[in-house]
């Protein structure tokens, strides 16, 4: 009889057969002998053979260690909620299907549970690879845009103000029946590029009092090819915040509303203050970026709520 896993990784995947091959392979590649998990594969209705990849896994990994399911219900959320709903493990964690897992990945997540049975959520160390020459206009205050989430060497309890990022994400899975699952109108559909689905449910388990962790240990490496490095595709995911952050504060009290416009408008001033040294510095690029970045944000909150 197989052994319950303790730990349920997930990978939602949507037309990226090339990358998720290589994302399972560089988790392969780590020392998985007793650790006791299993590597779930959720399907988000692809149109290519994402299928055919999992299935090479698994004849020679195994069933019960890899496993293929399909949610035909477009959009990141409703692959990650199908994927909470099919992990055998007690915990989960989540990965992209774009990422090339450092040698301790896997071990790290394990231990951690194992020594913080009673964590809520943790989240851990985001680097991004760039398979394609980064842009010029491409500053460092961009790069989260692109996955990068490092607080740091130490491992720590999150600030109030910061969350784990969803390539690289960890829970108890009993926190799901108190919490609630992932919002489905937040979060990517297909190619639109929605977001902050991750951000409102950390903001549910802090507001109920939960501890989240950040690992350091637990290293991934997000990789980003040409197709991401346009000025087109950052416009893109800025209205998708944009409108995300419209959702996620449409039925919020005035004050609240009030309060996240005013959070926004520091935000605008500060990249404003970004462009200066950049201009001075002959990097007008970089300086020029950010405030466009700030302006399609603008551009896609007000898309929704002129509606």
């Amino acid at each position: 009889m197989a052994v319950k896993p303790f730990v349920t990784f997930i990978i939602c995947t949507y037309n990226r057969r090339a990358y998720l091959d290589d994302s399972i392979k560089s988790i392969l590649q780590n020392n998985l002998a007793d650790l006791n998990i299993e590597l779930l594969i959720v399907d988000n209705n692809s149109s290519d053979e994402t299928k055919k990849v999992v299935q090479k896994y698994k004849q020679t990994n195994g069933d019960y260690f890899i496993r293929y399911v399909k949610e035909k219900k477009q959009g990141l959320s409703h692959a990650r909620n199908s994927g909470i709903k099919e992990a055998r493990g007690d915990f989960i964690v989540f990965l992209d299907d774009d990422i090339r897992a450092s040698a301790k990945l896997i071990s790290a997540w394990v231990l951690f549970f194992k020594n913080h049975p009673e964590a809520a959520a943790a989240g851990g160390r985001i680097k991004v690879q760039f398979d394609d020459p980064r842009p010029p206009w491409m500053s460092r205050f961009l790069l989260p845009l692109l996955g990068y989430h490092n607080l740091g060497k130490t491992q720590k309890k999150y600030p109030r103000n910061k969350y784990p990022f969803g390539g690289n994400m960890g829970f108890n899975k009993s926190i799901f029946e108190q919490y609630g699952l992932f919002e489905t109108e937040l979060g990517r559909k297909g190619k639109q590029l929605k977001a902050s689905e991750e951000k409102e449910f950390f903001q549910r388990l802090k507001n109920g009092g939960a501890e989240i962790f950040y690992l350091p240990e637990a290293l991934l490496f997000h990789r980003v090819n040409k197709r991401r490095l346009t000025p087109a595709y950052i416009k893109k995911q800025a209205v998708g915040l944009g409108q995300s952050l419209a959702l996620q504060f449409k039925d919020e009290t005035i004050f609240k509303k009030l309060w996240q416009g005013l959070q926004q408008g520091f935000k605008t001033v500060v990249s404003f203050g970004l462009f200066l040294p950049y201009a001075f510095t002959l990097q007008y690029s970089k300086g020029v970026m950010l405030l466009k970045f700030r302006k399609w944000i603008a551009e896609g909150y007000f898309s929704i709520n002129d509606h």
